[in-house]
């Protein structure tokens, strides 16, 4: 990771100002910031984790595919899964996209990306961290249960 041209200068700005080493502001900044993290949460467990599909509608460009929106404790995700696996599906699956965000944060930032813990589309955008991983898992076992029987239906019609 560099600095920006930015952040360069006005450390360069403040080392001059005070005297003390570029190298040492950067320490002085790092400790700060991990002082500050809460290193000690505990994620809720996956059975613990409430999960909901509210709607799936079928994708009009893939003949079969839906896509599944619903809620994860206090997250929102939105999946495309495909009827059949697929080489860019996550784990060589059928769930070719998939987003997980906290709609608090996309409403004051509007950036959905910004808002997104978790974030597949044919690869990996972000990767589910160690916080976001029980929400993850919780959806992708949600998924695997219920659109097995909506496939299923899709299939007899």
């Amino acid at each position: 990771m560099s600095l920006t041209p930015t952040q360069s200068r006005k450390l360069h700005e403040l080392s001059m100002f005070d005297g003390l080493d570029p190298v040492e502001h950067v320490n002085r900044a790092i400790d700060e910031y991990l002082i500050k993290q809460k290193l000690d949460f505990v994620p809720p467990k996956e059975k613990d984790i409430s999960a909901s599909i509210k709607e799936r509608t079928p994708d009009a460009k893939q003949k079969g595919a839906l896509w599944i929106s619903g809620r994860v404790d206090k997250y929102e995700f939105s999946a495309l899964v495909l009827q059949q696996p697929a080489n860019t599906s996550i784990e060589k699956g059928r769930i070719s996209k998939l987003s997980i965000w906290d709609p608090e944060v996309m409403e004051t930032s509007g950036s959905f990306i910004g808002a997104c813990i978790v974030n597949y589309d044919r690869g990996w955008d972000i990767k589910p961290s160690k916080l976001a991983e029980p929400y993850y898992k919780r959806i992708i076992s949600l998924l695997g249960q219920k659109v097995n029987v909506v496939l299923k239906k899709q299939d007899l019609l």
